[in-house]
């Protein structure tokens, strides 16, 4: 309920709220960034299992940044029971085939497409994180969008499908593009072995999923994770037995597939076990997404279900101020109590309409004619608080909360 509560602020009139631009985000990246400075410091790199400690703290971070942007993403893939069934059958089937490519042909290559479409990943990703970072915290003209041009006919669609005929950037998203081309070709040129690089695009990447990829509901999120810990439990455990040899780790440690798929920091000396001729301790990327999943249907479970009453006893407030300072001096006790009651009706309605339709985008959910018909009640309910004292306005009120408790998930 405590990160839920992140999710209430309310935004302002006309813009939908989007955690991107809060002060929490910053927050949020800076740490994240910080994180990963901390763990490329010379000094921590030989002490024994503060891999533990770098990975945990870089998987939470990812989680509550991926989790906190899919709340309010207008793009969001909600996986349903069947496509949570069939995902661990799909992973075994990818896995095996990249097993059977790198035990028989090892010299069959795929690295330059891979590492073209890591770049282009990579870039997205970091331009994702960094352009609305960069708008906050961008000073005076510099994040404000005055920048214009005009895109070939087609080339750009909006999210309804339609034309977008005119394209509006700010300064500080030209340098967020730069960063991001920066950032992933340093990754690139790196050859995949800075492990700082590798693991910063790695987490953005995952964030990115995070926030277009969600579970439709909590029996999803069971079915999925029992069928990938089934999974995980035969090919690295199982696999030996009956392939006779360790399929996850064989593909993880292979030289085929490298890229930013995996969270790496440099082995202690002295290193046992299966794979302790690599020079990395290694957390595979889906092992941070997949929980990931889970965190991010929970925290939309909160919003779907937070009332922000400071907001609405806020823009009440300030309702009923402007309303007693629009009346004339001589007005009655029973003008002011009536233009009281209505404004204050008015506002509290408007914030309620907003946290709900902003509620519906974290759940994936279009409800338009609810929506206008909770409006046409919110106009009906302030009419008759003129007359009655706005008894119907508390029965409204708390319809549409009963509404926004059922919000399925």
């Amino acid at each position: 309920a405590a990160a839920a509560a992140a999710a209430a602020p309310v935004a302002v009139p006309g813009q939908p709220w989007v955690w991107e631009d809060s002060s929490d985000a910053v927050r949020a990246y800076a740490v994240f960034f910080l994180w990963l400075a901390l763990g490329s410091w010379p000094a921590l790199q030989g002490v024994g299992l503060v891999d533990l400690p770098y990975f945990l703290g870089l998987g939470v971070l990812t989680v509550y940044i991926g989790a906190h942007r899919g709340l309010t993403s207008k793009s969001k893939q909600q996986l349903s029971v069947k496509e949570g069934l069939l995902a661990p059958v799909l992973a075994s089937c990818s896995l095996f085939g990249l097993y059977l490519l790198v035990k028989y042909l090892p010299d069959f290559s795929l690295q330059t497409f891979l590492d073209a479409y890591f770049w282009l990943l990579g870039s997205l990703a970091i331009y994702g994180a960094a352009r609305p970072l960069l708008q906050h915290v961008a000073p005076g003209a510099l994040g404000q969008k005055f920048l214009q041009f005009q895109p070939p006919e087609g080339m750009l669609l909006d999210e309804a499908g339609n034309n977008v005929s005119m394209v509006q950037l700010a300064p500080s998203d030209l340098a967020a593009a730069a960063l991001a081309v920066g950032l992933a070709s340093a990754e690139l040129l790196s050859h995949h072995t800075s492990f700082t690089l590798n693991n910063m695009v790695a987490c953005l990447v995952a964030t990115e999923i995070l926030a277009l990829v969600g579970l439709r509901s909590f029996r999803t999120a069971a079915l999925l994770l029992v069928g990938l810990l089934a999974y995980d439990v035969f090919w690295v455990f199982g696999s030996p037995a009956v392939v006779g040899d360790n399929v996850m780790l064989t593909v993880a440690t292979s030289d085929m597939v490298v890229g930013p798929t995996r969270l790496l920091f440099p082995r202690a000396p002295g290193g046992i076990g299966e794979a302790a001729d690599f020079p990395f301790s290694l957390l595979g990327l889906g092992d941070i997404a997949i929980p990931g999943l889970l965190a991010g249907l929970a925290l939309r479970y909160d919003a779907s279900r937070i009332v922000n009453m400071q907001a609405r006893a806020t823009a009440a407030a300030s309702a009923i101020n402007d309303a007693l300072a629009a009346l004339q001096p001589d007005a009655s006790a029973k003008d002011m109590g009536d233009a009281a009651a209505s404004a204050a009706s008015t506002a509290y309605d408007k914030v309620a309409d907003r946290e709900l339709n902003q509620q519906d985008r974290s759940q994936g959910i279009t409800r338009a004619a609810s929506t206008s018909t909770n409006s046409s009640s919110s106009s009906s309910s302030s009419d008759v608080s003129s007359t009655d004292g706005g008894g119907d306005s508390s029965s409204n009120s708390s319809s549409r909360q009963e509404e926004q408790r059922s919000v399925p998930v």
